[in-house]
């Protein structure tokens, strides 16, 4: 069978689509790794041959011809990826042509069209037309900040206002003070490419800036760091420095000997006033987990032993006071992140406060409220039915759901009870007749009453209100504010039954609701680590560094800008050499938003790494994937009985780094939070700085 299939690849012009797919997969199968590599190891066993011989045979056979198949089946995907591509191209072509239409209708303006339309009218102008005297009389001096964020259109918008400077012409040259340029930025912290950001911008402002005043100095570095403790930016030198460099890329990550910080250790001796940092003490953390979830447990367990024992700097006095929780900000790469995190510091009775753009739809209460609505809509649902005993509302646990199963929908709503209940706990009883007692009611008043009446009504009967306790209740209560201000939103716009009410609040999940927004005052801050851009925290723990974005490639990719400035589809990799360089350009993304995420701590830093099988496996697009292979080394052969860890690169600082290991062994300590978090307006004692202990 297998010759056969292999003698018709001579034959794959002649053959259906459908034939030459079929073909392709089932030699695939024999011949190729899921990862379309060919096969060192094969499925058959020996029994499945006559002989020995026949066996080595067919083995040397299939190493043979595996390289040469591989390159059919990857000839065969780049031909039909580039016909695909077309017909996607022409797919976002139509799109983008109804959505300009859409806009055109409306007479409106999106923020692309404003952008280029401003940018049309400053290439069109000539010296003498009106909006350019008007443009120059306003604008003398232009100050561009976060200039690693801009893009090329915003650079061109910026360029051609002051094209005039450097031509000798225009009203500006005849003003008292020469006209200015001014570019503030740090191409370490370009971490907006999604945006459209181009760090490469920075080599051609340079240049350009030049040519408007030639021969005058018009670059200057500044490294000093007002925010760090000279062992955290000895650790940043240290870390950053020996990240791999790929120094022939425009985009490249680079961290030069004049981009190391310079070591103020004044800073850290006792009688500065500052917190000291004594070389028994490390100011660095490593906490680890099996699991995203055993890692939150540990993190959460340090923040507790930190709040109750440890002492920092204030942000506004510099005197030392206890650690308060919005001392500390929990840094994740990906917004799916924060619900392990959230969970571990409510479990220890930490309040926590999730920054906008995520977890709304995410949060219990919320997931709770979806739960209701789409079982009210559709009570035949098994699925929907499974949902809401699982919520708050019901609190069944899941063997409960088991027994009741497979018809969970027909045991809530049917007049008789199910026989199987017996088999239930007495709590779990007594719960499911509570829960049929009010569905008999409230599924009576679905036609009756408005949907956003009928939730409110649930939610009071119910004492929902009550399941919101916790350190989470002031989100909670909010963020079930929110809902029903939104309920009466979709419900005023016009007759909404609830079905269609599901199905839009289904849509609207799929998007990055916020959290209602509280007072963040006394929480610790959950967020990405692009929300932290440009803040500072005493103590930061950036976490999740082992997982990953990437994961498999998508069949269709988009390039927004292939190096030219124009964008790219390629399909099932039709255009490998390019989808390799957009690969490359979001390593050396992924290496600014470390370095990021590393410098928003002021007095404590610490890593949240998961391993599994004791090794670190970096994921597709994560921030372990940049780490240098010296200290990923070390977090491996961290072992059970390790306190500390200490790392350190000898040609460069040679400053040895100390780091404390955190655990979840400790027992809760959460009933000591709340009179910890009363004392702490009395000041730290000045001697008595031992954060972070080995």
């Amino acid at each position: 069978m297998l010759s056969v299939d292999l003698r018709r690849l001579m034959l794959l012009d002649e053959m259906e689509e459908s034939e030459v797919r079929s073909l392709l997969d089932r030699l695939s199968e024999h011949l190729l790794t899921r990862a379309g590599r060919p096969r060192r190891r094969f499925p058959c066993r020996s029994s499945d041959y006559p002989s020995v011989v026949a066996r080595e045979c067919h083995i040397r056979a299939v190493h043979h011809i595996g390289p040469l198949f591989a390159d059919v089946v990857a000839g065969y995907r780049r031909d039909l990826g580039v016909i695909l591509a077309r017909g996607v191209r022409r797919a976002y072509r139509i799109a983008e042509r109804e959505y300009h239409r859409t806009l055109r209708a409306h007479a409106v303006l999106d923020f692309t069209d404003i952008q280029e339309r401003a940018l049309g009218l400053l290439r069109q102008m000539d010296e003498f037309a009106q909006s350019r005297y008007r443009l120059e009389s306003r604008y003398h001096h232009v100050l561009v900040d976060e200039f690693q964020d801009t893009s090329r259109a915003q650079w061109e918008l910026v360029s051609l206002l002051v094209q005039s400077w450097g031509e000798g012409i225009g009203i500006v040259q005849g003003a008292p003070i020469p006209p200015s340029i001014f570019v503030v930025g740090d191409r370490k912290q370009s971490i907006y490419r999604f945006r459209d950001a181009d760090i490469s911008l920075f080599n051609e402002a340079t240049d350009y800036i030049s040519r408007l005043r030639p021969g005058t100095p018009v670059r200057a570095a500044i490294s000093q760091s007002f925010r760090a403790l000279p062992e955290l930016l000895a650790f940043v030198n240290d870390l950053c420095g020996s990240i791999d460099k790929r120094l022939h890329r425009s985009d490249a990550f680079r961290f030069d000997p004049q981009d190391r910080f310079p070591l103020d250790l004044e800073k850290s001796k006792p009688n500065s006033g500052q917190t000291t940092a004594h070389s028994d003490r490390s100011l660095l953390g490593i906490a680890l987990g099996n699991d995203e979830a055993s890692c939150a447990s540990a993190i959460a367990s340090e923040i507790d032993r930190l709040i109750i024992k440890e002492s920092v700097r204030d942000p506004h006095t510099g005197v030392r006071r206890a650690i308060r929780p919005d001392d500390i900000a929990i840094l994740f790469r990906s917004r799916i992140s924060h619900r392990e995190y959230e969970r571990a510091l409510s479990a220890r009775g930490l309040p926590a406060y999730v920054y906008k753009g995520l977890g709304f739809f995410d949060a219990e209460e919320i997931q709770d409220l979806r739960a209701l609505i789409s079982f009210l809509a559709e009570p035949s649902s098994n699925f929907w039915a499974a949902a809401f005993l699982r919520s708050g509302f019901s609190r069944l646990s899941d063997e409960a759901i088991r027994v009741l199963a497979p018809e969970i929908a027909s045991a809530i709503t049917g007049n008789d009870e199910p026989i199987n209940t017996e088999l239930l706990s007495i709590q779990d009883r007594e719960r499911f007749q509570l829960v049929r007692t009010g569905m008999s009611r409230w599924l009576k008043l679905v036609d009756w009453i408005s949907p956003a009446e009928l939730v409110d009504r649930v939610l009071n009967e119910s004492a929902y209100l009550f399941e919101t306790r916790g350190p989470r209740s002031p989100q909670a209560q909010e963020n079930l504010k929110k809902i029903r201000e939104l309920l009466r939103r979709i419900q005023n716009r016009g007759y909404i039954t609830l079905s269609r009410l599901a199905d839009h609040i289904d849509r609207l999940s799929m998007g990055g609701e916020s959290n209602a927004v509280i007072d963040a005052t006394g929480a610790v801050h959950l967020m990405t680590v692009h929300a932290a851009k440009g803040l500072e925290f005493p103590v930061v723990f950036v976490v999740g560094l082992s997982r990953g974005v990437g994961g498999v490639t998508p069949p269709i990719q988009v390039i927004p800008d292939r190096g030219d400035g124009s964008p790219l589809v390629t399909v099932w990799g039709a255009r490998p050499e390019i989808e390799n360089d957009e690969r490359a350009r979001e390593l050396e993304e992924t290496k600014r938003l470390l370095y990021v995420a590393i410098t928003r701590a002021r007095d404590g830093l610490y890593l949240g790494i998961v391993r599994r099988d004791k090794r670190v496996s970096p994921g597709r697009g994560s921030l372990a994937e940049v780490l240098p292979k010296s200290f990923i080394a070390k977090v491996d052969a961290i072992t059970g009985t390790s306190r500390c860890v200490e790392w350190s690169l000898n040609d460069l600082s040679g400053a040895l780094h100390r780091f404390r290991l955190c655990d979840s062994d400790d027992s809760p300590r959460s009933a000591q939070v709340e009179p910890a978090v009363a004392s702490l307006e009395q000041p730290a004692p000045d001697d008595d700085f031992s954060p972070w202990s080995c």
